[in-house]
């Protein structure tokens, strides 16, 4: 069961969420679309960058006995918006923190809706490992398919001091699909832990 502080963050971000989302001009893509904000340490001024997620389909291997596997997903930056010639890098980064996949042991439903246009999301919680300063809010736009749907972390060394992930709107997602590293999100928050713990233990900053 989610501590009472954990639900508090909840609550918090999707308070933020329905207005982010309300306040949004329609506009009519297939895919989801994202903007992602990051805070170098010092720096009072974010690099961002607005992008596209699609999914690709799987591809197929030369074996005579051909295994069904899962697409990717694309991700598409829009290059009239967001800091010149740092998009690639958020999109790198951005690829670790996404998350389109089936429910896992991790998530958890939510008594919540969240308002996309015409369309009410179901909410998903996502479990955060101990040590890691973040707050996740999933939806889920297909029959047991989950989206990110809204990525909060700071961090108290590094380079990087916080960043932010919000999904911003979705029209089309017939043709969106569980990618096969739909779940990089999870295996992302899990590096972040055991990095976490190896500093604290030895009072050494790696990241």
């Amino acid at each position: 069961m989610a501590s009472s502080k954990g639900r508090w963050f909840l609550v918090r971000r999707l308070m933020i969420l329905s207005l982010l989302v309300l306040s949004l001009p329609v506009k009519a893509q297939e895919g989801l679309r994202y903007r992602m904000q990051l805070w170098m340490r010092g720096e009072s001024q974010s690099m961002e960058v607005r992008f596209r997620l699609q999914s690709t389909a799987g591809t197929r291997s030369h074996n005579k006995v051909q295994k069904p596997r899962m697409g990717g997903w694309r991700l598409e930056a829009d290059r009239t918006q967001g800091t010149p010639y740092a998009q690639a890098m958020l999109l790198g980064r951005a690829e670790r923190l996404l998350y389109l996949a089936g429910p896992a042991p991790q998530t958890r439903p939510e008594p919540i809706l969240l308002r996309f246009g015409s369309r009410s999301l179901p909410v998903w919680s996502l479990e955060i490992p101990k040590g890691i300063h973040a707050s996740t809010v999933l939806v889920e736009i297909g029959p047991k398919l989950l989206a990110l749907c809204d990525f909060s972390a700071r961090f108290e060394q590094g380079d990087i001091a916080r960043l932010e992930l919000h999904l911003e709107g979705l029209d089309s997602t017939v043709g969106l699909a569980p990618a096969e590293a739909g779940t990089t999100l999870l295996s992302t928050l899990q590096a972040w832990a055991s990095e976490a713990q190896s500093e604290a233990a030895s009072g050494i900053t790696v990241r």
